[in-house]
């Protein structure tokens, strides 16, 4: 399977092409974005317009960042709102967005893993599109928290500043969180058999 590669928003300007800042903060992050998309529950035609979209939002809003965080949780908490933004936009005008993977940082899988036989990737693969769905199934307050620490190992405090909210309620949702995410599970299952 061959990786996607994100490309650089244009400029809103209609130059060439994007400013140099622009392209830094896409060179460095691009990739972690588009990973977000994957794993948010994009495609990976619709995740690339979702990082492109991102991107346009950065450029737009760059002079409001701060310097009270790291850029990559301002970043971070741009790309978040926006992916999911995009994703609701998108499940609204074609089919339900396809069941997710949660993989690498790209968001791409391999096929299988080396010495993995057929059978034990399909397995995984099972296992990827129940967590996916019941992931799906989950309240957006407790989806995001569980995204940006779980598969994107971000810390509380920075999963804290992103969403805006307190450290003790980020701590509250993923407990609450994993909790709905294991009988979402079970509930999976259940209706599998």
């Amino acid at each position: 399977m061959s990786r996607r590669r994100p490309q650089p928003p244009p400029s809103p300007s209609g130059e060439a092409g994007p400013d140099s800042r622009l392209l830094a903060l896409f060179r460095d992050y691009g990739a972690r974005v588009y990973g977000l998309a994957r794993r948010c529950g994009l495609d990976p035609e619709e995740a690339e317009d979702g990082v492109q979209e991102v991107f346009l939002k950065v450029q737009r809003r760059i002079d409001t960042f701060r310097g009270e965080a790291r850029l990559s949780t301002w970043l971070y908490q741009v790309a978040l709102h926006t992916l999911l933004d995009h994703r609701r936009r998108v499940s609204r005008q074609t089919r339900p967005v396809p069941l997710g993977v949660l993989a690498d940082e790209t968001g791409e899988i391999a096929a299988r893993a080396p010495g993995e036989g057929p059978e034990e990737a399909a397995a995984i693969e099972e296992r990827r599109r129940l967590v996916r769905a019941a992931l799906d199934r989950l309240p957006r307050k407790f989806r995001e928290v569980l995204i940006l620490r779980e598969l994107e190992g971000l810390s509380y405090r920075d999963i804290a500043r992103i969403l805006g909210v307190a450290q003790g309620t980020v701590e509250s949702r993923i407990f609450r969180g994993r909790a709905r995410l294991g009988r979402e599970l079970r509930r999976l299952r259940e209706d599998l058999e």
